[in-house]
């Protein structure tokens, strides 16, 4: 399960004030109008520096699944904070529609990729462990889990281009 939970414009406002760089994103996104590429969100990501503490003041977790801190969203992107707490993940899925890059900001995220058998069933197919400061990037025709699977609390930051709006859950292969 997951939780939905946008910031108000004044948790906004006291983030993007408190994190340079997090307000210098949002004013690049902002200042493109059209979908921005993932080589483009790879170096953007990649040289972020989030204030944590700040970021932390604002989001929060769920106990019943993942939550996403939606921190600004608009017709090109949508900018989230995605904080699991240990054993959390996400249902096997794609990104119909959109792209993803997501910067791990602590905690360590594993991603696990997946083909489809002929039944449309998901199979594993790799996985890789993501420390702070990497960047993990899914195009829309991936198939993957993003886990908590350490004992630590995890908070991805993900920009989708454009906001995800739809997505396939598919059934793990037995």
């Amino acid at each position: 399960m997951v939780t939905q939970a946008p910031l108000s414009e004044q948790a906004r406002s006291t983030l993007l004030s408190q994190c340079e760089s997090l307000r210098g994103l949002t004013e690049w996104l902002d200042g493109i109008d059209r979908r921005p590429g993932l080589d483009e969100l790879d170096a953007r990501l990649s040289s972020l520096e989030v204030n944590v503490d700040a970021l932390e003041d604002c989001i929060g977790y769920s106990e019943d699944g993942y939550q996403r801190n939606v921190i600004k969203k608009n017709e090109h992107y949508e900018l989230v904070a995605i904080c699991w707490t240990p054993g959390q993940d996400t249902p096997i899925h794609d990104h119909t529609g959109s792209d993803c890059a997501f910067l791990i900001v602590s905690g360590v995220s594993t991603e696990t990729v997946y083909e489809t058998n002929e039944e449309g069933l998901a199979y594993p197919v790799s996985d890789r462990r993501y420390v702070p400061g990497e960047v993990c990037a899914a195009e829309e025709p991936d198939i993957h889990r993003v886990s908590n699977n350490e004992r630590t609390n995890l908070i991805n930051l993900h920009v989708y281009t454009p906001p995800l709006s739809e997505f396939k859950i598919y059934a793990p292969a037995e």
